[in-house]
């Protein structure tokens, strides 16, 4: 079954930002603790930063290569299970340690693209049954 344009552009959407990201929290990762208001720990922020880069990347070659939705299963099913668990660890950061405000635009990038996801995810199998 063919990747829906949605999907396709769910995949690039979270790429990008992934990328973007990454590059932050792996160059200036203080800069990025200062505004997210969390503890600086300059080793585990550039180890973050590196996974988010390999995630958007392999976001993007799911975009630039996949033809088929057997071939970019697993990438959403990877990116929802990053997103839950993800959303579970910022909550949790925020229910028990004072953050700023700016550490909530995590909760809202998570949960949009956890729907994105979820939204292409649903299409792409009430398409193959």
């Amino acid at each position: 079954m063919e990747i829906s344009k949605f999907l396709k552009t769910a995949l690039l959407i979270d790429g990008l930002i992934a990328i973007v990201y990454g590059f932050v929290m792996l160059l200036i990762p203080d800069i990025h603790a200062d505004l997210m208001g969390f503890p600086y720990e300059e080793f585990s922020g550039r180890f973050i930063g590196s996974l988010f880069l390999g995630f958007g990347v392999g976001n993007f070659l799911a975009w630039l290569k996949a033809t088929s939705w057997e071939q970019v299963e697993f990438v959403v099913l990877m990116n929802l299970g990053f997103f839950f668990t993800g959303l579970i660890v910022v909550v949790y950061c925020i229910a028990f340690a004072i953050l700023p405000i700016a550490a909530l635009l995590q909760i809202g990038l998570l949960i949009f693209l956890m729907i994105l996801f979820l939204y292409g995810y649903y299409e792409a199998k009430m398409k193959s049954a």
